[in-house]
């Protein structure tokens, strides 16, 4: 039932995904949610070279981040849609974390997905979030999610 309930789940999304990127960006974003799927389990991305960040980023009115598991070995100035360079985990409620979304990092200007990265600001690199495994009412491509509760 769990394995039907995740399917439908990834066929309503890619649906809606329609509207937001081309069908160029929806091969991308497949390739994003396969290439990361595996992630779900942590221990899995700390295996592949995923190193965790301890400070836990949100902004009150503003929504969160989560936890970035870093992988430097990614950062370069090529970005690959199935091999994101950062990867966003929550708390669950059990102590457990979540994956809920990715962020590509470059050393330069770039583009994915039809959309163009952020410049250099908190971290040196041009970033792009992209909200795979959670929706964001405020776009699959903002920074924050306001949707995530962390109690």
């Amino acid at each position: 039932m769990k394995k039907i309930v995740s399917l439908v789940f990834a066929a309503v999304l890619l649906i809606a995904l329609s509207s937001v990127v081309g069908a160029e960006g929806n091969s991308k974003l497949a390739d994003a949610r396969q290439g990361t799927a595996k992630y779900h389990d942590v221990q899995r991305a700390i295996a592949d070279g995923y190193l965790p960040t301890d400070q836990f980023v949100a902004v009150p009115g503003l929504g969160v981040m989560g936890y970035h598991y870093v992988n430097p070995h990614l950062i370069d100035k090529e970005v690959n849609a199935a091999t994101p360079e950062a990867l966003l985990y929550v708390p669950k409620g059990n102590g457990d974390l979540q994956l809920v979304g990715v962020e590509y990092l470059s050393d330069g200007p770039n583009s994915l997905f039809g959309q163009e990265f952020d410049g250099p600001g908190a971290v040196p690199e041009h970033s792009l979030h992209v909200w795979i495994w959670k929706h964001n009412p405020e776009g699959m491509f903002a920074h924050f999610n306001p949707s995530i509760k962390v109690k």
